[in-house]
């Protein structure tokens, strides 16, 4: 377990090493230092509404409305310090763009949706990622603006609702809003195919060693229970042939979860089979925890670090 922590210890402080950035600027002859963190950070993903349901009011009357296969996609552009929102499906389409000013400490806004639904406002973000702002549209009641909301309820989940005001300040009742859900990783197919597919061939007896080292990485490191740790895949591969030299193993690597961050993915999971040695002791049964860590190599994906738990996992 302690070896476990380390290393998700480790993940998550090169995820927030490659996260922040450090700017230097000189001002009034004097260097300044900032580290930033895109504000934006919690918005990075793909979307869609929650229970496909929006909710408007256009100057008629309140109506909840079906909005099936929304789809937005969020990511950071070439800085820290801004992102772009693509939303596609049913229409109209369109593109929101942020950038937030770590000097004023304010955010810019511009988005375009269909032929002409032009907006230009500017607002905050919160230390939370919650972000207000204040926009106008072309074709709207001269001097009148919208303000949005955009509040999170959970890691996966937030809350977007925009209120129209008049010219005096004051609440018109026209307004839109939805919940937003974050994209399963099941979404991802190809990725959860492609883990699927790096398992099976480790569960594979039937293939030579030589064949399922070529998913380790070159300099893989492998922890098992009692066993001291292997670093590199030749030493791996002499591991895995005196296995076999003594025994058969019999098992089934399962996915119970994972998570993509750029080039690494980190995968837990479970593993249930039995080995039988050859001098016809009896059969060990044996069901472990497992966490891998994934890189892609030249755009392969390879087993990069995995440590095997002798405790069983955890089932409700």
């Amino acid at each position: 377990m302690i070896a476990i922590r380390i290393l998700i210890f480790l993940l998550f402080v090169a995820k927030s090493f490659a996260q922040k950035t450090s700017i230097k600027f000189e001002t009034h002859g004097k260097t300044e230092v900032l580290t930033s963190k895109n504000p934006f950070q919690k918005f990075i993903g793909e979307w869609t509404l929650k229970n496909d349901k929006w909710t408007q009011n256009w100057g008629d009357k309140t109506e909840i409305i079906t909005i099936p296969n929304h789809h937005t996609i969020s990511t950071q552009i070439n800085t820290s310090n801004s992102i772009l929102s693509i939303i596609d499906g049913p229409e109209p389409n369109g593109h929101i763009f942020w950038s937030y000013n770590p000097v004023t400490k304010k955010v810019s806004h511009l988005s375009s949706f269909g032929a002409v639904r032009a907006g230009i406002g500017e607002g905050s973000v919160s230390k939370n990622g919650d972000v207000t702002l204040k926009i106008t549209f072309e074709g709207e009641p001269q001097n009148t603006y919208r303000i949005y909301e955009y509040k999170w309820m959970s890691k996966d989940m937030y809350f977007m609702k925009s209120v129209q005001y008049n010219s005096e300040n004051e609440p018109t009742g026209l307004f839109y809003q939805g919940t937003f859900v974050r994209k399963p990783k099941e979404v991802n197919g190809v990725l959860k195919n492609r883990i699927k597919e790096i398992m099976a061939i480790l569960d594979n007896n039937e293939i030579s060693v030589e064949e399922q080292l070529q998913v380790y990485s070159e300099n893989i490191v492998h922890m098992a229970p009692g066993q001291e740790t292997i670093r590199g895949r030749a030493r791996l591969g002499d591991y895995l042939k005196k296995q076999r030299q003594f025994g058969i193993s019999k098992m089934q690597h399962k996915i119970v979860d994972f998570e993509e961050y750029d080039d690494i993915v980190i995968m837990q999971g479970e593993v249930v089979g039995s080995y039988q040695p050859k001098n016809k002791t009896p059969v060990v049964e044996f069901r472990t925890k497992n966490l891998f860590l994934f890189e892609y190599e030249n755009t392969v994906l390879k087993i990069k670090k995995v440590i095997y738990n002798s405790s069983p996992p955890n089932h409700k």
